[in-house]
């Protein structure tokens, strides 16, 4: 059996514009998409992009309360805009976080109809005035449609080092990718939890793209239960499977679970994760029929107990008939709304309250 990993492994993207690194470039991908489910993504073009959003997070945080609670979620049916500190659940503890959620700069809403309420997920974002925040809702819109490009890119590379066409997981992207911006306070040594972000695997997306401050505190699980640093690297993101690209390869390619530590020692900690989407309408009847040639073409890795199964992938729950179900309810459960409050009540076949933990 393989070893547990006990780093991250940095793939520079660039080596792929030349044949002659491309080759060792794909086996790399493929390695760290089997072996460690997480990775550092350097070389990628973006770098002024993200020190221009990143700059702008403490001034967004700073924002009257008065303007954040003018697009709090809480009210909004499709889970953009702000969340205040501790509104959000992971494994059944409060996460210690404040953050700003949006959709792609395109989505629009949708109407739903009987069985499909999940469509209302799919709406417009709500943003901070320029008159508070000067540029935000460009400087965001821009990041977000930047992040959809790159992520792209690097999935017909990832399809690649897989033996695949490139463009072999282009139809099951989605329409509506996501984006954070995260604040995590400091806490004392003596404070009862430190729970920046519960241990978890992201659910409904393809890749998620997480742009890191200095500051540290996202840890990443192994095969051996040792929770491994996931120690900040300069102008790169770090990459991981989320839930839906596990479900796209069968399994192969398995979400590992991460969770973030509060920082201590008086530091705040800023995070952007991006999360490229898988769409909505995706069913297990596509995956499980659909899909074979990707299932016949993927190797079954080497060391297939490279993760721990602490917390379970309910994404490929047959009771789930489809992709907007699982998405769907999980934010509900990450997010409970006040009692009556909530434009969801009951989504399809499967009630809400049993999500919300």
């Amino acid at each position: 059996m393989t070893a547990a990993f006990k780093s991250l492994p940095i793939i520079d993207i660039s080596l792929a514009k030349d044949p002659q690194t491309k080759t060792q470039l794909l086996a790399d991908i493929k390695d760290a998409l089997f072996r460690v489910g997480f990775l550092y993504l350097v070389n990628h073009g973006l770098e002024q992009e993200t020190e221009k959003l990143m700059g702008l997070l403490p001034q967004a945080f700073a924002a009257p309360d008065s303007e954040k609670a003018k697009i709090d979620m809480v009210t909004n049916s499709h889970f953009v805009g702000y969340s205040k500190l501790g509104a959000e659940i992971t494994a059944r503890a409060t996460d210690i976080r404040e953050q700003f959620d949006f959709g792609s700069a395109t989505t629009t809403t949708n109407e739903d109809t009987e069985n499909q309420q999940w469509k209302r997920i799919q709406g417009p974002s709500l943003f901070l005035p320029d008159s508070i925040v000067p540029g935000f809702k460009d400087t965001v819109t821009t990041y977000i449609d930047d992040m959809g490009h790159l992520a792209s890119y690097f999935l017909e590379l990832v399809a690649e080092s897989l033996n695949l066409p490139p463009t072999s997981f282009k139809e099951f992207e989605g329409e509506m990718n996501r984006l954070k911006l995260v604040k995590y306070p400091p806490v004392t040594a003596d404070a009862p939890s430190k729970q920046g972000v519960g241990p978890h695997k992201d659910s409904s997306g393809m890749l998620t793209f997480v742009l890191q401050d200095s500051v540290g505190g996202l840890q990443v699980l192994n095969s051996e239960g040792e929770w491994i640093d996931a120690t900040p690297i300069a102008n790169s993101f770090v990459v991981n499977i989320a839930q839906g690209f596990e479900a796209l390869t069968g399994g192969r390619c398995g979400a590992t679970t991460h969770r973030v530590i509060s920082p201590a020692n008086g530091a705040t900690r800023y995070s952007i994760p991006y999360f490229h989407s898988v769409r909505l309408n995706l069913t297990l009847q596509d995956i499980n029929e659909q899909l074979k040639f990707i299932h016949g073409k993927i190797p079954e890795p080497s060391d297939a107990g490279k993760r721990r199964v602490d917390v379970p992938s309910e994404f490929l729950d047959p009771k789930y008939s489809c992709v907007s179900w699982w998405c769907c309810l999980r934010r509900l459960g990450l997010c409970p709304r006040p009692r009556g409050s909530s434009r969801y009540a009951r989504v399809g076949s499967v009630g809400i309250e049993s999500f919300l933990y």
